[in-house]
């Protein structure tokens, strides 16, 4: 689903960073790649989610945000995650900790899965074996954890865990826009987040493990004894 609102948005903040950074490269959801010299070698690049959580908007409910990221040299540096609705503003720098506005944000200290609140997306594609393998794999956390929700917006799920207000968060078929600031802005605040087999973060893998950290092991061996990690 596109909305007027996504080219509009998109079209806004692409015309902004040509104007003031005109020799950086953007990749953005809508667009593809865009900016620079076109050689796709250029120090830094701009990941952009004009609106994540596009059905949402679409149907007036609250959760969905705009995401930027920056990465220098292909390492992010700086993260934004805006939640219009909520007032609320996420934003990591390399170094520097992670924050919503102006207060500084860490991850829970939630240790064991009974005592966990977690959550999860589902692809567009619902008759694909992964949008099967995560009905089974929610059904199966949701028992011995203190439940599962299912916001719709990953940038946003990934700000949750960064703040403490979620525990872990998984989901398949994300894309580098979907999960670009709120990884940098997840790991200044103290988690981890890695692709389902444990194995550094892949976007092109399609399948993301984020947590607060102390329930990183635990969640992968989840995920294993289930089969998620190889689907």
């Amino acid at each position: 689903m596109v909305t007027e609102a996504d080219k509009a948005c998109e079209a806004l903040i692409i015309r902004t960073i040509k104007q003031n950074f005109p020799d950086h490269e953007i990749v953005s959801e809508e667009s593809g790649k865009t900016g620079g010299d076109g050689s796709g070698k250029s120090e830094y690049k701009w990941i952009i989610d004009p609106i994540d959580g596009t059905t949402n908007f679409a149907h007036k409910h609250p959760i969905f945000g705009i995401s930027i990221a920056i990465i220098r040299n292909g390492k992010p540096i700086i993260g934004v995650v805006e939640v219009p609705a909520l007032g609320e503003t996420f934003w990591a720098q390399e170094g520097k900790g992670a924050f919503v506005n102006e207060t500084p944000i860490q991850v829970s200290s939630t240790n064991e899965l009974r005592d966990a609140l977690m959550a999860t997306g589902f692809p567009y594609d619902r008759n694909g074996p992964r949008f099967k393998k995560n009905m089974e794999m929610t059904a199966a956390l949701y028992k011995p954890s203190h439940g599962v929700r299912r916001m719709g917006a990953a940038s946003i799920d990934l700000c949750f865990v960064a703040a403490g207000r979620y525990d872990a968060f998984w989901e398949y078929d994300l894309k580098t826009w979907d999960v670009a600031a709120g990884k940098i802005i997840l790991e200044e605040a103290g988690g981890t987040v890695t692709n389902m087999d444990g194995s550094s973060l892949d976007p092109k893998k399609e399948a993301i493990l984020a947590t607060n950290g102390r329930l990183h092991s635990k969640m992968l061996s989840e995920i294993a004894r289930l089969g998620g990690d190889k689907i």
